[in-house]
């Protein structure tokens, strides 16, 4: 990652005490400006190639999912974070040149592939059988979302074993499950994608939370995502908490406040596109560090307020300027 210049955290650090004169977390004369950087590729699947390069040397075993949609990633964000793996992205139909060149030079034990053929063909595990003879290739698929899912945390080799935490998103959307997942990483749980207009666990999901034997719940995001109904319902056998707010970027703020009492880099990710920041969350959740959300050109107040309050060191913006425009380096509040 190239650090930006000088100037860009001089003008971060000005916002940051500006804020913190009208009434911030930490005082003034507390905050240093973090060092500000960007990780960008030129596409989706490069994007993924740069973040795994940034963070790995090599890997016992990469999580591999689909890149045109966003549930299969999300499911293996925390997952992958626990077990210390990458997570590469790639198209349903063709391994790209890139992510076939990372995998080779990662060279794992273990590539699982996350999702059923409709999501990443049989002619990609092909590929990878090819390619990479050395390592075992692995499906972890489902009849949808929701079931690959839970096949993927209650994998034995490649899942979760037991967890007395989950946390629950809803399936429909990314950005409250993409915020979730470091969070996830840090109480050695996973993310659980769910139908959230559901009144109730049904009888897989709640098989699910026997096998991993979970005492507490984490909800990520508001009434809208995870249903009051279900909430309820899960008081009865579970200590539930749920992190939320007026608006995606407003929820992630909360997840990440729940989670997080110090970090020395956080993340920013782009709210509105999902791509960019898929591959960041493993190695955020190993790391012990957090993603917020942002606007393309600005950083809305709640994000703002947890920079304040961990004062981190590194400030990381994924994704190109297509995506997060140069406002968002020097933190232009929304």
């Amino acid at each position: 990652m190239k650090s930006l210049p000088s100037i860009c955290a001089a003008a971060l650090g000005a916002l940051l005490l500006a804020a913190s004169a009208a009434g911030a977390v930490a005082p003034a004369s507390a905050l240093t400006p973090p060092v500000v950087s960007r990780v960008q590729g030129t596409d989706r699947y490069d994007q993924a190639v740069q973040v795994s390069k940034e963070a790995f040397t090599t890997a016992n075993t990469v999580y591999l999912a689909s890149g045109e949609k966003f549930s299969d990633a999300l499911s293996a964000g925390s997952v992958a974070g626990l077990h210390n793996a990458p997570l590469l992205l790639t198209p349903a139909a063709v391994l790209t040149a890139g992510t076939l060149a990372e995998l080779q030079r990662l060279n794992p034990d273990h590539i699982v592939i996350v999702g059923g053929a409709n999501s990443v063909n049989e002619s990609v595990a092909d590929k990878l059988v090819e390619k990479i003879p050395d390592a075992a290739v692995t499906r972890i698929g489902g009849a949808d979302r929701f079931e690959v899912s839970r096949a993927l945390v209650t994998n034995p080799d490649f899942g979760v074993p037991s967890s007395p935490w989950v946390y629950l998103a809803s399936g429909s959307n990314f950005p409250d499950a993409l915020a979730a997942s470091p969070a996830a990483v840090t109480v050695n749980g996973p993310v659980v994608l769910v139908n959230g207009a559901e009144t109730a666990l049904t009888t897989a999901e709640a098989q699910l939370f026997d096998d991993l034997a979970v005492k507490n719940v984490r909800i990520a995001g508001g009434p809208a995502s995870v249903s009051a109904a279900l909430q309820a319902s899960l008081t009865e056998h579970y200590t539930v908490t749920r992190a939320s707010g007026a608006d995606r970027f407003e929820a992630a703020a909360a997840i990440n406040k729940e989670a997080f009492t110090a970090s020395t880099t956080v993340y920013l990710a782009s709210g509105l596109v999902f791509p960019d920041a898929l591959s960041a969350a493993p190695v955020a959740g190993r790391d012990g560090n957090p993603i917020y959300l942002v606007q393309k050109d600005c950083v809305p107040a709640p994000v703002l307020a947890e920079l304040q309050r961990l004062t981190p060191a590194k400030v990381v913006i994924l994704g190109g300027t297509n995506t997060i425009s140069k406002a968002v380096e020097s933190l232009t509040s929304c």
